[in-house]
């Protein structure tokens, strides 16, 4: 091979190579490109979390309203869908103010969810600092859909992800766990939530257009064993005594969106059909501390 022959051929391998780079180059830029938009987040992801790869400016919204922007989730490897990326009752948005992770429930590892912490010592747990900015209680999630907030059900000891947590027929929103008078559901009623409306115009609540338990099925008065029918599937079976506060809901009567009372009532209005709005049931023992009925006969 003369000296000629070998620069040629040099020159030839490296043309190659060269060009071979220049493909490679050009390949992000076309079919292999992660982020077609260019906002930062990958194709994939925003797929999957049902924003547009194609549209850049989605990188700056906010869909679940948990104050981090779609970009700042996907860094953080939250959930642009869920307020509470690890359910620990804190707002991801709210965490990074308190410094713990969106995705650990217990940054600390302390036994302690970081919802339930005071980060800062002022006798107010982290889930619940927000409470009084929110205007909507319904800005809370509710994973199972009974009207109780993941963050009051932590505290209520239910279980977030069952509706019906002790498996007593009744469901959580339904039933009064602090004892305090009123279902878990109203807890967190107050007249200046925007949310609490009343899309129907019937006097009530809409999310208290849901308090029908079932109706009464029959009424023993000499033992007091009281049947309430939940659905053609589910009976629920209690002891009506002495020491059970029967009410009648009245609230139906008013024109304000909150319960705002109940008439006392007695054993001579557990009628069949009458439609049964709440139980109150000791949760240790079981007995039927309280049950309220409709003023609405049916």
């Amino acid at each position: 091979m003369n000296r000629t022959t070998a620069i040629a051929g040099k020159f030839a391998v490296g043309g190659a190579v060269t060009a071979l780079a220049v493909l490679m180059a050009a390949a992000p830029a076309s079919a292999a490109s992660k982020d077609s938009d260019r906002d930062g987040m990958s194709n994939s992801w925003e797929i999957k979390h049902k924003l547009n790869p194609r549209k850049a400016s989605d990188a700056r919204q906010d869909p679940d309203g948990d104050r981090m922007t779609n970009l700042l989730e996907y860094r953080l490897g939250a959930n642009p869908r869920d307020e509470d990326t690890d359910n620990d009752g804190q707002d991801d948005g709210d965490e990074r103010l308190t410094k713990t992770g969106v995705r650990t429930a217990d940054t600390d590892r302390d036994g302690k969810v970081d919802g339930d912490e005071d980060y800062d010592r002022d006798g107010i747990a982290n889930e619940d600092e927000d409470d009084a900015s929110e205007s909507c209680a319904t800005d809370d999630d509710d994973r199972d859909g009974d009207h109780v907030s993941d963050e009051d059900e932590n505290e209520l000891g239910l279980k977030v992800s069952r509706s019906d947590s002790d498996f007593d027929g009744i469901p959580d929103g339904n039933e009064d766990a602090d004892h305090d008078g009123q279902s878990n559901e109203d807890d967190d009623d107050h007249a200046g939530d925007r949310c609490l409306g009343d899309s129907d115009h019937d006097g009530r609540a809409d999310e208290d257009d849901h308090d029908r338990l079932g109706v009464i099925g029959s009424f023993d008065a000499a033992t007091g064993a009281l049947v309430v029918v939940i659905n053609a599937q589910t009976e629920i079976h209690v002891t009506v005594t002495d020491a059970t506060e029967i009410e009648i809901d009245d609230s139906e009567s008013e024109s304000v969106p909150l319960r705002t009372g109940s008439a006392e009532g007695s054993v001579d209005d557990l009628q069949p059909d009458r439609t049964v709005v709440e139980l109150d049931r000791d949760r240790r023992s079981g007995a039927l501390e309280g049950i309220t009925l409709s003023s609405v006969a049916t």
